[in-house]
């Protein structure tokens, strides 16, 4: 077995045949994980309402609807997802991953490679977690992953906003001075190299670190690392 993680991780399987269900939910609580199985999707969202779920194992073929249609009208969130499905054809698997699935698995299934995934992919989630950005839209801060926060500008906010809208990609300068409420066709755009200047420098006085905040070159701006808003 793996090592027990510091933080147990709370795993929801979604599987209706009652003794693979008990078995995937008995193997991976030996590793230390919080788990949890329902047999219908029903019960899954019941649970979800409930519950903090950071990753999820889904059966496709539930006796109470399309699995993925299910997922399509959840809520977007964090949790990872494993399908684990005896629908093994190319289409079918493509179809899965499309939907948001992180891994797809054939039945029939081998606890000991399903437990290395699901350990595998709780760390890469939980990395991801520890990179993650805050933006407070109300208070015009941003939080680092340490926790420290940084006082924004409105004109700050605004432009840490419109990036967090993609992480990693880099957003045109247009549609950056749209956002402030300029046209780019009168605006100078020595303003916004200032401004960004001014950000970098403030952020690094204040919160130690780096601003994960790169410039494109004659493109725009782009926040390199996941921002949540709230």
């Amino acid at each position: 077995m793996n090592d027990i993680p510091e933080s147990s991780a709370h795993v929801l399987v979604v599987e209706d045949e009652t003794p693979l269900r008990e078995a995937m939910v008995t193997f991976l609580t030996m590793d230390g994980l919080n788990v949890h199985g329902v047999g219908t999707l029903e019960a899954a969202t019941a649970w979800r309402a409930l519950h903090t779920v950071d990753l999820m194992i889904l059966d496709l073929g539930l006796p109470d609807g399309d699995a993925l249609a299910w997922l399509a009208s959840q809520p977007a969130g964090k949790a990872g997802l494993v399908i684990c499905s005896a629908r093994g054809h190319p289409q079918e698997r493509i179809a899965g991953m499309q939907s948001g699935a992180d891994a797809y698995l054939v039945k029939p299934v081998q606890l000991e490679e399903l437990s290395l995934l699901v350990q595998k992919l709780l760390k890469r989630l939980k990395a991801s977690a520890n990179n993650t950005w805050t933006l407070d839209k109300v208070h015009w801060t941003l939080a680092a992953p340490s926790g420290r926060q940084l006082k924004l500008t409105h004109s700050e906010a605004q432009v840490i906003q419109m990036l967090a809208q993609s992480p990693g990609a880099a957003v045109p300068k247009n549609d950056i001075v749209l956002a402030l409420g300029h046209q780019p066709a009168s605006y100078d755009m020595r303003r916004m190299e200032i401004l960004i200047r001014r950000l970098r420098n403030k952020a690094k006085e204040q919160l130690g670190t780096e601003l994960p905040l790169e410039t494109a070159h004659r493109l725009g701006y782009a926040f390199t690392a996941p921002v949540e808003s709230r």
